[in-house]
This record gives structure tokens, C-alpha cells and sequence, in this order.
């Protein structure tokens, strides 16, 4: 028993902050039942103090002497675990034997002296015994108080206090005394028996239970965990690759298991079904039967009903499979199959199923309306890049290599792989406003006057309003690049704005603006060396540019030169192509001596866009 408990003495359910065992169970109760105890015996000792009261007054016919000795040294006797558990503290599995020990010897005491007026006093020991729920310490209170019952009849009738004792000599003290009492109290020993395992198999069930409470909690609580991190992707193809992840985590923790269970998990990307193994890794597409979708799995061939009317997202676990099926409106939207035995009695496991599938039914859904604002999104500024692009002979690929510029500086500056690309794509908007510029003032040769000027800078408010309130991340970040790419770190630009105030998008499109636009020739001005680019912008650190931003324009600069030469405009300048050996050389060497240009590029996590679905801006 002792080493069972040891092995139980472990926590159960940490999550919920309960270390229940059944060590635990029995400890607690038996510190309750020591206080518990404890003050029974002052109440006790109080009312032998109130019988000696009674038998001075004459109420009794006890002698004083006699009666002031034994009530006098049992209330020292009541007073002592008092002492023990109040006083001392003690907490020791001891104090329960010594409680015991202390009321079998009070028990002696009184009945040696006041006989069979005290009767009832040896099922004192028996109920102290029974509230701890101790197999052994029963044992030994029974064998204690048999003896003490044999022993105290004796005594009392060499004593003779009271004087109506008639157990008067040692035969009939032991066999009309003693030994009808060990019978009785053996009888009340054996209930007291049946109630201890009774207690015993109560504990056990509430051991039992609280497994499975604490089973129950860990594995909730990975889900809604699990669920938050589903939430934050809005590409169909890797959360598929997550929720395999998740559920065979989910798996593992519920079942114990050594290793990861083998399964598959499909979603609905267009009209096709996407498909990964239980470890992420994209699997064979899915064979379309027309109204059914089909695919192979643990060498067995499966179909799962792709329209059903009124159909809801249901969790089975049945024939040494887990499967589960996610419908909106009637439509399959994702499906999980995994190969795992499960028992059909084990409800927790179930809940947590059930609770994962519900989940799981609103993040598909969810991320298929936010795939496709995305790439709604995406269209939609593709669309308006181009008629940008076409708007204007001049700054025909500028739209589109500043996009690039943006997607390569961005890794940086961008918390993930998502944001990075809804950076790209806003960054394309930027001079979306020079659509209700003039064409005469875009393409003037020579410089503008002021007034013509003054119509220029309206183009960052023309662009945010052309925006307007169009919802979703490329369209809220693209407001707030168009509005401020043209400010300056020192507050001189378009609108004033300065430092920290200036959009922290807009201030990296800002440098990749400038960057394209001297590298280009266009009516006013002729296209600078790159060389002289690189140290226009590198010089302007602190006042037209937030210096981080030029930091990492140093780290990007030779890269961004490649984008360059990839998307050329037609009269391109031979002196501005790659193979500028000074700029090379400038670089390297700024990168050399400026120890913040050092800094390794942001592990973004990946993210995959199919390409028959999302439009492709580069070529």
C-alpha cells in the first residue's frame, strides 16, 4: 500500500493546480481528523471536569478522593492532543496513533474507576480510528482495546468504586464483563471495516475521476491553444499542414502514445482538395468522383459525400478510426482521417474530439473567407498597379520594382512570412494617386514650378482616397504607405509628419522610391550612376530617411540592383546594370565597417500561395 501511494503521489492534473492522490487524500483527512479530534477531547475534558462538579455537590455518591484523582488526571489526558496538534503543531502519520493511544488509556481510566457507568466510553477509540479510514491503525486500535476492555474490568472489581458494581470478582468481570463487551466491539469492528473500504473504493473513484478531469483539462486546453495558433494563418495549404500537426499533438497527449499517429487531413483550396500526411507533408490531391472526393490512406481506398444538404461537421471514432468531416452550408470543406484505436467507453477523448472538430470547422471557414479578401485584395491592387503602369510611359516598371524592393527590405522589418507579402503588395499602391495627376505635369520635361508643384504632392491624398475605406491587411497598410512615402525622417516632406510618426511601412517605401527613381531616367532628369545613388541615399540617414531603414537598404542594396536589371525600363543606362564593380566595392565595404548592418535577416515562417489561384506579379 505504502508504495502504491508513492507511485500515486504524483500530480495528476497540474493544469488545473489540483495534485490529487490518494496520499493526498488521506493526509488531508488526517490532519482534519487530528483537530478534529483534538477538540473533541477539550469538550471532553470540560464535561468530566462537569461531572466531578456534579459528584462535590452531591449529585453523585462517588467517593471525592477517588473521583477528584481519576477526573482530574483524564483531563489532562483530553487536554495533551491539544497540545500535540494546536501547540506543537505536529503533522506526523504518528499523531494519529498517539490520539488514539491517549482516549484508549482515558477509556481505561474511567471505566477502572466509574465501571459499567461509563460503558459506552470504549467505542470512543473504535469511531476515532474509523474517521481516518486506516485499515492498519484499525487493526491495531481493535487489538489495543481488546486488551484495555480485559484489563480495566479487572481492575474495576478489585477497586469497587462504585458500590452497585455487581461484577464483584474476576470470573464474572471477565465473563459477564469483559467478554460480552469484545464481542459487541468486535461486531462494531467489523462495520467499521466494511465502512473503510467502502471509503477506500470511494477514494479510488475520485482518484479515478480526477485522472481523467486532469486527462480531460491537458487535452482542452492544447486545443484551444492550438486553436489560437490556427487562427493566425490565412493560406489554406499550411493550415492544413497545421491542423495535422495539431491533431496528431492532440493524439499523442490523450492516448500516451510514443509516436506520432499516422493520418491524413484535407482542405478545400478552389475546387480541388489539398491534402497533407499527420506530419504536414503534402500529400497526392485528391481524386474527384464528382459528387464524392476520394483518396487512398493506409492502403485502403476512401470517399467522403462533397455536397450534402444541410450536413454539419461531425467527429467519429469507430473500426480503429478517428475521422472527422467539416461542412459549411452543405459543402465539404476539410476532413481528417487517422488510424488509432480508441476505446469506445473513453469519453474524454471524445470531448476533446468533438471540441477539435468544432474548432476546427469555424478556423477553415474563417480562413477561407480571409484567403480570399487576400487575394481579392491582391487582384484588386494588381489591377490598379497596372492601370497605374499604363497611365504613364515613364514610370512603367517603377510600380513593380518597388514592390520588390519592399518584399526584399521587408524581411527585416515584417513579424511573418504574411505580413511580408501584404507589405509587397501594399507597396505596389504607393503612387496609386498620380491616376488624377495631370499626364502633362507627371511627364513635364525640365522642373516644375511652384504651383504645379503643389499639385504633385496632392497625388498621397488623391491615392488615399482612391483606397477609401476598401477593407482587409493590403488595403490598410497601403493607406498608410501612400499617405506618408513621400515624408521625411526631419519633417520636411509632403505633410510634416516627422520621425517615429511616419507609418514604419512607409518609410522603407519611401527609400525604395528614391532608390528606383534616380536609377531611372525620366523627362527632367537623366538616370544617376548607381554608385551616386547608393551615396545620395546612404548620406540622407537622419533626414530624409529613418536610419534604420537606411541600415538595412545597405544590406539590401546589392540585391535590389538585380531587381533592377530584372525589370528595366526601355532606356535603361548601361552604367546602372549589376555588374558596377564601384558599387560592389562601396558596399562591401560600408557593410564591412558598420557593425549594425550585420544583423541576420528575420526567419520569416513560410507560407505557400498556389499560383493557379493567386495572380503572379512578378514574371
Amino acid at each position: 500500500m505504502v508504495k502504491k501511494d508513492k507511485k500515486e503521489a504524483q500530480k495528476i492534473h497540474g493544469s488545473l493546480g489540483i495534485n490529487l492522490t490518494r496520499a493526498d487524500l488521506i493526509n488531508e483527512n488526517e490532519l482534519k481528523a487530528n483537530r478534529l479530534f483534538s477538540l473533541v477531547c477539550l469538550f471532553a475534558g470540560l464535561a468530566t471536569m462537569l461531572c466531578l462538579g456534579l459528584n462535590e455537590c452531591g449529585v453523585f455518591v462517588i467517593d471525592i478522593v477517588t473521583m477528584r484523582i481519576a477526573c482530574i488526571a483524564a483531563t489532562v489526558l483530553f487536554v495533551i492532543p491539544s497540545i500535540v496538534v494546536f501547540v506543537l503543531k505536529r503533522k506526523k502519520p504518528w499523531v494519529k496513533y498517539f490520539l488514539v493511544s491517549v482516549i484508549i488509556a482515558i477509556s481505561l481510566l474511567l471505566y477502572s474507576v466509574f465501571s459499567y457507568h461509563v460503558m459506552m466510553i470504549w467505542i470512543l477509540p473504535l469511531i476515532t480510528s474509523l474517521v481516518y479510514f486506516d485499515k492498519k491503525l484499525l487493526d491495531v486500535t481493535v487489538k489495543v482495546n481488546i486488551l484495555a476492555i480485559v484489563i480495566g474490568h479487572l481492575i474495576a472489581c478489585k477497586l469497587l468504586v462504585v458500590v452497585d458494581d455487581p461484577l464483584r470478582d474476576v470470573k464474572a468481570a471477565l465473563l459477564y464483563g469483559a467478554l460480552p463487551r469484545v464481542i459487541i466491539f468486535l461486531v462494531l469492528a467489523m462495520v467499521g471495516l466494511q465502512v473503510i473500504n467502502k471509503a477506500s473504493d470511494i477514494f479510488d473513484y475520485a482518484i479515478d475521476n480526477s485522472k481523467e478531469i486532469g486527462r480531460m483539462t491537458d487535452g482542452i486546453q492544447l486545443v484551444m491553444k492550438q486553436t489560437q495558433t490556427l487562427m493566425g494563418t490565412r493560406d489554406m495549404h499550411s493550415l492544413a499542414s497545421l491542423i495535422a500537426n495539431s491533431f496528431s499533438d492532440v493524439l499523442t497527449l490523450m492516448l500516451h502514445l510514443e509516436k506520432a499517429p499516422s493520418g491524413v487531413v484535407g482542405v478545400l483550396v478552389g475546387e480541388e482538395y489539398y491534402t497533407v500526411d499527420s506530419v504536414g507533408t503534402p500529400n497526392k490531391i485528391c481524386i474527384d468522383f464528382g459528387d464524392e472526393v476520394g483518396f487512398e490512406f493506409n492502403n485502403a481506398r476512401f470517399k467522403f459525400q462533397k455536397n450534402v444538404r444541410d450536413a454539419s461537421s461531425v467527429a467519429e471514432v469507430r473500426e480503429g478510426f478517428i475521422n472527422m468531416k467539416f461542412y459549411n452550408k452543405g459543402v465539404l470543406t476539410g476532413f481528417v482521417l487517422y488510424k488509432q484505436d480508441v476505446d469506445a467507453d473513453d469519453y474524454s477523448i471524445k470531448e476533446v474530439i468533438d471540441l477539435f472538430c468544432t474548432n476546427t470547422t469555424s478556423i477553415i471557414n474563417n480562413t477561407m473567407l480571409t484567403f480570399d479578401m487576400f487575394r481579392t485584395q491582391e487582384q484588386l491592387a494588381y489591377s490598379l498597379a497596372v492601370i497605374s503602369e499604363s497611365s504613364s510611359q515613364e514610370t512603367g516598371q517603377h510600380i513593380r520594382r518597388v514592390s520588390e524592393y519592399a518584399k526584399i527590405m521587408g524581411k527585416y522589418i515584417c513579424e511573418n512570412e504574411e505580413q511580408l507579402e501584404t507589405f509587397r503588395i501594399a507597396a505596389m499602391l504607393h503612387d496609386i494617386g498620380k491616376l488624377m495627376i495631370p499626364k502633362e505635369i507627371i511627364e513635364k520635361p525640365g522642373r516644375l514650378t511652384a504651383e504645379e508643384f503643389g499639385v504633385m504632392k496632392k497625388h498621397v491624398v488623391y491615392g488615399r482616397d482612391i483606397i477609401g475605406n476598401a477593407p482587409g491587411d493590403v488595403m490598410e497598410m497601403a493607406r498608410h504607405i501612400i499617405l506618408h512615402h513621400h515624408e521625411r525622417w526631419d519633417g520636411t516632406g509632403y505633410l510634416g509628419v516627422t520621425g517615429e510618426d511616419i507609418d514604419k511601412f512607409a518609410r522603407y517605401v519611401s527609400v525604395c522610391d528614391v532608390f528606383d527613381a534616380l536609377l531611372s531616367r525620366r523627362s527632367y532628369k537623366d538616370a544617376w550612376p548607381a554608385q551616386k545613388v547608393y551615396e545620395e541615399i546612404t548620406s540622407q540617414s537622419g533626414r530624409q530617411f529613418d536610419p534604420q531603414a537606411v541600415n538595412v537598404f545597405k544590406q539590401c542594396y546589392m540585391e535590389m540592383l538585380k531587381i533592377r536589371d530584372k525589370f528595366p525600363d526601355n532606356d535603361l543606362d548601361e552604367e546602372n546594370i549589376l555588374s558596377d564593380q564601384s558599387a560592389q566595392n562601396q558596399q562591401a565595404s560600408d557593410n564591412k565597417s558598420d557593425d549594425e548592418n550585420t544583423a541576420a535577416v528575420k526567419q520569416l515562417p513560410k507560407i505557400n500561395v498556389d499560383p493557379s489561384i493567386v495572380t503572379p506579379i512578378s514574371i
